[in-house]
C-alpha cells in the first residue's frame, strides 16, 4: 500500500505552532536550570562585548522566561558601553531605543514590561542583544510574531545583531522573504574566541 503524498506546504512548520511549542518548553524548564544557563550566557556575552567593543548596545528586559542577563548589564556598562532598552511605540512600528543604566527609574509599558521612566535620550545602537523564541543553524530568528525587531533592524542596517537563546530553542524553519540572519547566536553552550 502506498503512503499518501504530502504537499510541500504540509511539511513546512507552522510558525505560530512552533512558537507556542518553544515557549512552552522554555517555561517548563526548571528555574534553577535556566538560572545556571543564564550565568553561562552572561559570561559569553561579556566576553563577546569585550572583544567586539561596541560603543552602544541595545539590551533587553527578560519576559516569558527569556535568558535573564540583567545581572551582567552593570559589568557591560563598566566596560564603557552605553546601554539602551527597547520600547514599543505602536503596532507596526520599529522599536525606539532609550539610553538606560542599571538602577535608573523604571515604569511599566502597556504590556507590563519595565521601561526607562526618562525617555529623552534616544540611542541608535551599534549592536543589539536580541532575545529569540527560536533560531536556526543559519541564525535566522523566530520572535514573538510582532515584527518589532525586524522593522528596527531595517532602520539600523549597520548594527551588529547577537541573538540570545537557550540551546533547546534551536529549531528549523524556512526563512521568509524579509528574514535576515543574525550576525551571531549566543547560547549556554557557546565558547567565544578569546
Amino acid at each position: 500500500m502506498t503512503q499518501p503524498h504530502h504537499s510541500v506546504k504540509e511539511q513546512i512548520p507552522n510558525r505560530a505552532q512552533l512558537r507556542r511549542d518553544l515557549l512552552a518548553t522554555r517555561k517548563e524548564t526548571p528555574l534553577a536550570l535556566r538560572q545556571q544557563w543564564d550565568l553561562e550566557i552572561a559570561q559569553q556575552v561579556i566576553a563577546y562585548i569585550r572583544q567586539a567593543a561596541p560603543q552602544s548596545l541595545a539590551v533587553y528586559w527578560p519576559i516569558q522566561a527569556e535568558p535573564n542577563l540583567l545581572p551582567c548589564y552593570q559589568e557591560l556598562q563598566q566596560l564603557g558601553v552605553a546601554l539602551a532598552l527597547p520600547i514599543v511605540i505602536a503596532k507596526g512600528q520599529a522599536l525606539k531605543f532609550i539610553r538606560w543604566a542599571p538602577g535608573d527609574a523604571m515604569d511599566l509599558d502597556r504590556f507590563g514590561i519595565p521601561i526607562p521612566r526618562h525617555q529623552e535620550q534616544v540611542l541608535s545602537p551599534d549592536m543589539l542583544l536580541i532575545p529569540c523564541v527560536g533560531f536556526t543553524e543559519q541564525n535566522f530568528r523566530l520572535g514573538y510574531g510582532g515584527g518589532f525587531y525586524d522593522r528596527s533592524l531595517a532602520e539600523l542596517p549597520r548594527a551588529k545583531t547577537v541573538g540570545i537563546a537557550y540551546q533547546q530553542s534551536r529549531t528549523s524553519f524556512p526563512p521568509e522573504k524579509y528574514d535576515v540572519p543574525l550576525d551571531r547566536m549566543i547560547t549556554e553552550f557557546d565558547h567565544p574566541a578569546s
